[in-house]
Parts: structure tokens; sequence; C-alpha cells
């Protein structure tokens, strides 16, 4: 048995990235030491059989995505397409995003027997009649074959081939986090790609500034993003640990996440907060209006008296974000503002003396029950329900967050009717955002229907997701409830 040692190693930079290494404003990378080099072995003992099929275009990437979070990285460096979907063993509910493997077929004769290095990116819920399963994208497929056979390779049905695991080395990349775009000042959650060694992520802790010795766990949201919920705002730059599954190996971005980061909102709204319709006139809820996220999107008439500075005029607003610790949760209902709203309830010239003024007390009302009227219905006018697909959206996952809905602005239920199926019921997945898990691909165009929370009204958005739908776009709609 022939045994190849590579030399074991640590380079330790902690440095942040300039903004000019990130391919988004709210992408954070930074120099981490080298995860788990170890010795690699040429020996044919430690190769296991697996079945294989492939998906999407013949020369593509699987899905626009994948249900790790990667989105479309998966076709640029050093994903370079090199990527598999895989069954529950490889998955790992998540965990095993990002691990890498080495994969040949010998059964066929268009079989090259080379071995190629995939990774793992995205799940195949349905892959589960072979306790081992890879369902490679039309690259990664045809990358098996003799030159020139890899058409005929991708006609052969289920393939048995060998795998085994090897590490990740992804030269010239350091780990990234991309900062997901609900995140605010008491939810921080972020996607992390790029992890050379083991590549599958097994425990990632956050520390705030000015803490020294105080590690917070967080926990795995879907895929490879994690999160942390907190009950006080999050004090920046913050640092972040991050553990190998399977070596525990451990490496520390030191204030990789920067003072001036960018937060969003605990319902998925991300920037929109600022843009037209909302124009910034929002607002974070407690527990009782944030209501585990289903009061996302609601709208309230709110007036203050008591301050000399308030202008007794009622404003309206839109809940965008939760307000989960202080305050906020002592009391029955509490809103915690934007800058731009609270100052609209003051009298003209003494804004900031309102937005200085601590606690505020205010009046609000929403719906009358006895009247069955809304006082405080969201009149978006001139824009209609929009589909934000969510990045790690995937024919087998589709998730979206729901935006500007008139009316209630709340929903109950949220269906998805495929090309040529019947409507089905989607999850609640976290706020306004909302998804379906499937055993099969799901076609599109697809329809949505909406239920709304208070009035139960419905509306159908017939053929608003088109049929070459992709990650990250947002698509609108032509309906909505007024």
């Amino acid at each position: 048995m022939a045994i190849l040692f590579v030399e074991r190693y640590y380079m330790i930079m902690n440095l942040l990235c300039a903004l000019t290494c990130l391919l988004l404003n709210l992408t954070h990378c930074f120099s981490p030491k080298k995860l788990n080099i170890s010795a690699a072995t040429t020996s044919d003992s430690d190769w296991s059989i697996a079945g294989a099929t492939w998906y999407g275009s013949p020369t593509g990437y699987g899905s626009d995505g994948g249900a790790c979070g990667y989105g479309t990285a998966v076709a640029q460096p050093p994903f370079s397409s090199m990527v598999s979907a895989g069954g529950a063993s490889l998955f790992k509910s998540g965990k095993g995003c990002g691990a890498c493997y080495q994969i040949k077929c010998t059964s066929k004769s268009a079989c090259s027997k080379n071995p190629v290095t995939i990774v793992i990116t995205d799940e195949c819920p349905g892959c589960v009649t072979e306790s081992v399963h890879f369902d490679l994208s039309g690259t990664a497929f045809g990358a098996m074959a003799i030159s020139g056979k890899d058409s005929q390779l991708r006609n052969a049905g289920v393939l048995q081939i060998l795998y085994r695991k090897v590490e990740c080395n992804y030269v010239g990349k350091t780990v990234t986090f991309q900062v997901d775009k609900g995140s605010n000042a008491y939810y921080f959650a972020a996607l992390v790609e790029y992890e050379n060694g083991d590549g599958e992520i097994g425990r990632v802790e956050l520390k705030q500034a000015l803490d020294s010795d105080t590690w917070l766990s967080m926990t795995q949201l879907w895929g490879a993003v994690w999160k942390l919920d907190v009950s006080s705002p999050l004090r920046a730059p913050l640092s972040l640990r991050v553990t190998s599954l399977d070596s525990g190996e451990t490496v520390v971005a030191s204030n990789v996440i920067p003072a001036g980061w960018q937060p969003g909102g605990a319902c998925g709204y991300g920037f929109a907060v600022a843009n037209p319709p909302l124009y910034a006139m929002v607002s974070a809820g407690g527990p009782s209006l944030f209501n585990n996220g289903k009061g996302c999107g609601a709208c309230y008439q709110i007036v203050c008296s008591e301050n000399p500075a308030c202008s007794g005029r009622p404003i309206t607003v839109t809940i965008t974000d939760e307000c989960p610790g202080g305050p906020c949760a002592s009391e029955p209902a509490h809103f915690d503002l934007g800058g731009k709203a609270m100052g609209a309830l003051a009298k003209p010239g003494q804004a900031d003396r309102l937005r200085s003024a601590g606690v505020l007390r205010v009046n609000y009302k929403r719906y009358n029950y006895l009247l069955k009227e809304f006082f405080a219905a969201c009149l978006y006018r001139g824009t209609n329900i929009a589909f934000g697909m969510d990045p790690g959206a995937n024919p087998y996952y589709i998730a979206f967050v729901v935006e500007y809905e008139d009316g209630d602005g709340d929903l109950s239920y949220v269906e998805l009717q495929p090309a040529g199926g019947n409507f089905i019921p989607m999850q609640e997945m976290r706020s306004a955002v909302w998804k379906v898990n499937s055993g099969s691909a799901l076609k599109g165009p697809f329809n949505i229907r909406l239920t709304s929370a208070e009035s139960h009204k419905v509306v159908v958005a017939y053929n608003v997701i088109p049929a070459n739908w992709k990650p990250s776009e947002t698509y609108r709609s032509i309906v909505n409830f007024k």
C-alpha cells in the first residue's frame, strides 16, 4: 500500500477582507488556518460502492443553488459545477454540506475509471433506494466518462460507482460568511462557505466586540446556514469560530463581520424596507406583534400624544422585524420603530427631541372585531404581491419570501401548484418565508394561492413563478388583496 504523506501545516491570519473582495456587500471572508491537512492514501481498499444519477442540464450544475444555500456559486470556481446532491447518508440533514468526495465508475464501457472530485451542495430527498447515493450535476456525471463518451454514460440510468471521502482544498479561497438578508441586531444568520479539510461543519460560534472569552453557540438553521437569536442587540465587530464535523479542527475569524454590517430584518424583507412601498415606515414588533413571524407584513396605526413633541397625528407602520428582548418583551405590545417612523410621530422640527425621549407611550389600532373593519389596512398603491426566491431554492426545495400584501398584511396559508399538479400546502420556514420540500422535482410555471390571516380572503397568483425561475430572483404578480 503506497501512502503519500502531505506535510501538515498551519497558517493563522486573522484578517478582515477588504470590501473589494466581496461578491456581495453582505459577504465577509477571512484567511483561516488550514483545516485538517492529513495523510491521503492511494489504496483501492478505501473505496466503497454507491449509486449515482444526474439531474439538471447535461453540461450544467444541477440546480440553481441547492438545499445547502450556496446559490449560483455552485457554477463558479472553486465548485465549477463539480457538485452533487446527496442522499440522506451524505446530506446528513445539512451537516454534510461542503463535504468533498472522489468518485469513479468502472461498471460501464464508457467509464474512464479515473477519479473525479465533487462537493455536496444539495439534497436528494428521494434518493433512498441505496444506502449511499450521489445525484450529480450533469457536468460531474459526464466527468467520469471516457473523452467523448459522456452522453453515452448519462444514458446509463442509475450507475454503480465507487466513492471515498477526501479533503477539500480550495486553492486561493478563504472561508466566507454570507450574512442572511433577514439578519438584524437581535438575529444573526450566515451561510458558511469554502471550508478546506473536512468541508463539513460541526459547530459555529459567535463572539461580540469587547467580549474576550464568551462564545455563543449558533444553531443550524438549514443547510450550511447557521443562526443566533439574542435578547439584547449584538455588538459588532463580530468574530466567528468554526469547528469541523469530523476532525474537530477549529478556526477563528476575528472581527470578520465589521461594525458597519447592514442588517435586514427578521421577516426576511432585507433592504426592501427602505424602498417603496415601505419607505422605511417600519417597526420591529414585540412577541405579541411579531407572533413568531406570523405578524410579518401586518400594518398598524399608531399615535402619540403624551409627550410635548408628539404631533397627535396617526401614522401607519408595517411589521418587518422582531424585537424579542428588553421592553419589547415586558409590555403587552411594543413597537420598536425605525428612526424615520419614530420621527414621523413628532411635530415639525421636533423629531430628534422625540427620538431621545426613551420609551414612548403610544396608542395603536388595527382591527375592530365587532365592526369587522380594518382601521389600519395595508395599502401599497401600485404594488402587487411579490415573491422573492430563497438563495437555496431548487426543484426539490421551493422557498420564497412573500411581500406587499394589501389588507391584513399577514398570511395564514400559502399553497403552491406546480405545472400539471395540485395545490401543495407550504410551511412557514421563518417569518415571511414559506417553503415546500418535495421527493420529486417540481416544475413550473407555478401558481401560488394565498390566504390572509385575519379576513381569510384568498387570492391566486397564476404562473407568477416561471418555468425557468432562478434563486434570489424576485417575481411580481398582478394580484393583491385590495
